[in-house]
């Protein structure tokens, strides 16, 4: 799911992501044709939040979740949406970096955080 700056939330597949490069492309399916996906631009995203598989969630149901590893981290937003989890690679230097958002839904996998978007970064 790509959540934009603007409150936007587009949910689809990631294909071509990479955390050095600026943009991916977002498909409405895993077999989507190419011209199908639609760019999102980091500069207009918050953040990409990889979720759990709808046929993965019955093969794990009833499984309490592994806690997650790494340094414990709250991230806010400039529309003060908060995200507190985990991490083990933040650098304020790089394009973004993966944490482990706290889901009580237990649906998200990580986040990708896109440090130019965001106000503010605390360790826990």
């Amino acid at each position: 799911m790509i959540a934009y700056l603007d409150g936007r939330r587009v949910r689809g597949y990631v294909l071509d992501f990479l955390p050095t490069r600026d943009r991916c492309k977002v498909f409405p399916s895993q077999t989507a044709k190419a011209s199908e996906g639609e760019v999102a631009d980091f500069r207009n995203l918050k953040a990409i939040f990889f979720l759990k598989e709808a046929s993965a969630e019955t093969v794990t149901a009833g499984l309490k979740p592994m806690p997650a590893a790494g340094r414990r981290i709250e991230v806010i937003f400039p529309d003060k949406e908060r995200l507190e989890g985990t991490t083990q690679g933040y650098s304020k230097d790089r394009l973004g970096f993966f944490m482990v958002p706290e889901d009580p839904t237990g649906k998200i996998l990580r986040a990708f955080i896109i440090n130019a978007n965001v106000k503010s970064v605390k360790w826990l």
